[in-house]
């Protein structure tokens, strides 16, 4: 048997020769790493993912599993109907589905979505509150700057 699939190789080999034109180089080497506006998060939590610790970013994150931590970045965190985040936020913009223990000071826009539930306070420049949405905590809203901490 084996001399058999010996024998098949080496005529598969045989016939097939060499080739003929080595392949054709690329005409261009694409980036490693297109930023765009519109490019999607940076990082991405799955279902069944749970992080603790410290994430720093720029652009945005994408949280449809569980992390325990702190956040440091100017960008936009979106929280998934199935995300839990335990942490303090103090960011640029969020978009909320799942739920959030923790203060959250957005700088620009907050959405909370679906049945979004917060426990903790919030203060944001614009709110945006869909019917359904549980909030446990003190809320803010303003467009000038929002008031120091006692």
């Amino acid at each position: 048997m084996f001399k058999f699939a010996k024998n098949f190789l080496e005529r598969g080999i045989q016939k097939e020769g060499t080739l003929q034109a080595p392949p054709a180089p690329f005409a261009t080497e694409a980036p490693l790493y297109k930023q765009e506006p519109d490019a999607g998060p940076e990082m991405v939590i799955g279902v069944n993912v749970s992080v603790m610790g410290k994430i720093a970013f720029q652009r945005e994150i994408l949280i449809e599993g569980v992390f325990e931590g702190e956040f440091e970045g100017d960008g936009k965190i979106t929280v998934g109907p199935e995300g839990f985040v335990k942490a303090d936020m103090d960011i640029y913009e969020a978009e909320i589905s799942g739920k959030v223990e923790g203060n959250i000071t957005v700088e620009n826009r907050l959405i909370l979505r679906g049945n979004a539930e917060v426990k903790g306070n919030i203060t944001a420049h614009r709110l945006s509150v869909d019917e359904g949405v549980s909030i446990i905590g003190q809320v803010y809203v303003s467009a000038s700057n929002p008031p120091e901490q006692l």
